[in-house]
């Protein structure tokens, strides 16, 4: 039994599912149409490559295949797959994130002694810092010490408190404290 097309294009969502659940291939390719634009501007949503994106909707289309029996509300369709369509980008996302070391990776190894020419780098590269930092202001000096040398790191709200800054303009003057750290460091060739 094959809905005419004419017929289909005024169909409900209800018909067209029913009429697709019982082989019409038409009906398919109609629900494919009406709603193939929503299933790509979902994966579009998370930002996936070509064929990541190209994945989750046939995987979409595939989920509708095998549970499309089991929709209740045959007439909210776009809201199921587009629920569905989240959920295949977010599991493609979950099974593409890189592993995390755990913190015990490397124990038991024995960590190697610097070379002396590290040693040598590192003194250096510290001391041209605590030339470059000479030259920022107290408030500045302050926000540096507060943000970088504290162990373990502090709250902004303990920031402020140590540097008496607002909170809201913390994160302000750490960017101008580090963009004229770089020039500084670049002027004396310790940062590219």
């Amino acid at each position: 039994m094959s809905i005419s097309t004419d017929v289909r294009n005024e169909s409900t969502t209800t018909e067209l599912l029913f009429a697709a659940r019982s082989g019409d291939r038409s009906a398919w390719e109609q629900i494919v149409k009406r709603y193939a634009r929503l299933v790509r501007s979902i994966a579009a949503e998370f930002r996936l490559q070509e064929s990541d994106a190209a994945d989750v909707a046939q995987n979409t289309w595939l989920r509708l295949l095998a549970y499309g029996g089991t929709i209740r509300d045959p007439e909210k369709l776009g809201s199921w797959l587009a629920t569905t369509a989240r959920r295949e980008a977010s599991a493609l996302l979950r099974r593409s994130r890189p592993e995390v070391a755990s913190e015990s990776v490397g124990d038991g190894v024995a960590a190697g002694d610097p070379s002396p020419e590290d040693v040598v780098v590192a003194a250096e590269t510290a001391a041209g810092v605590r030339r470059a930092a000479g030259g920022l202001n107290d408030r500045q000096r302050r926000l540096v010490n507060a943000l970088f040398y504290q162990s373990p790191i502090i709250s902004y709200d303990e920031v402020a408190r140590r540097t008496g800054l607002p909170v809201g303009s913390i994160g302000p003057t750490r960017i101008r404290t580090l963009k004229r750290l770089h020039r500084t460091l670049v002027g004396m060739e310790l940062a590219a």
